[in-house]
């Protein structure tokens, strides 16, 4: 079962899968209580900030954020540019967009659909762009990457960061599950492992200066891992696959409830932070 006590209202993980076609899968909430959820993480807002800081904002700056989901990040990166900058938030999900238009645009803000790969802005069009937990989605990661490159002025940045859904790990539990969990975890999105990928994929598209950072996002409570994670999702998953057997699956659950139980239990991922300059 999963764990109650998620917050805003998220009763379960949302398939993860879903944020490729968001507008598809009927239920749009969902996935915008999950990116609630996870940017109340303090570990994630401080990496939200570093990537902010990253895209070296200041006032009068034009900066386009990339997979704006909900428009949260964009409208924090308009307060960096005030006054007179501008952010532009393009997500591929009508529904996001109409979310984010609803939570608020205003002065130095807007919200377009769009595809990462085709963002319909001219060469040179921005100071600087970041996308966040959104290549992991597209079939093409470099294709995003590129158009990235060729709207931003040059000297600008570009920023990106993605987890690696294959280095998922969790405790207690039998390490061999533990590993078809992660390969599953990995193969729910299109990109899963594109995190370890960045520093190639920025070089291939021209960036200048490419520097790359990691960091392991530890979750200790069991209610919240699950939730960032889908673990009994991704095991699941695996089940079905015939990775893993079904009585191996139901240990593993148990363990974890276990030492739910007991105030225990770990679950942590690394997640890859990119960025270059233009030349």
């Amino acid at each position: 079962p999963v764990p109650a006590g998620y917050p805003h209202g998220v009763e379960r993980p949302p398939q993860f899968g879903g944020f490729a076609d968001v507008d598809a899968s009927g239920a749009p909430e969902g996935y915008a209580g999950y990116l609630d959820a996870v940017r109340d993480v303090g570990a994630v807002a401080e990496w939200k900030e570093r990537s902010f800081d990253l895209l070296e904002p200041r006032p009068g700056a034009v900066l386009l954020d990339v997979g704006c989901g909900t428009g949260d990040d964009a409208r924090a990166l308009a307060a960096r540019v005030a006054p007179g900058g501008r952010v532009i938030g393009v997500d591929a999900s009508a529904a996001m967009v109409a979310e984010a238009g609803r939570r608020g645009a205003g002065p130095g803000v807007e919200f377009l659909v769009g595809d990462a790969a085709r963002l319909g802005l001219p060469d040179d069009a921005v100071d600087g762009a970041r996308a966040e937990r959104t290549l992991q989605h597209l079939e093409r990661p470099a294709d995003a990457v590129a158009e990235m490159s060729r709207v931003v002025r040059p000297g600008g940045r570009v920023v990106i960061a993605e987890p690696d859904w294959a280095t998922l790990v969790a405790d207690p539990g039998d390490e061999g599950t533990m590993r078809e969990g992660a390969r599953a975890a990995a193969e729910r999105v299109r990109s899963g492992t594109v995190g370890r990928r960045l520093h190639g994929l920025l070089r291939a598209a021209g960036l200048a200066e490419v520097e790359v950072v990691a960091r392991v996002l530890v979750v200790p409570d069991a209610a919240r891992a699950e939730l960032l994670f889908d673990i009994d999702g991704a095991l699941e998953r695996a089940v079905e696959a015939g990775r893993v057997s079904a009585a191996a699956a139901a240990r593993w659950r148990g363990d974890r409830a276990a030492a739910a139980a007991r105030g225990e239990g770990l679950a942590a991922m690394t997640a890859f932070m990119a960025s270059g300059r233009t030349t």
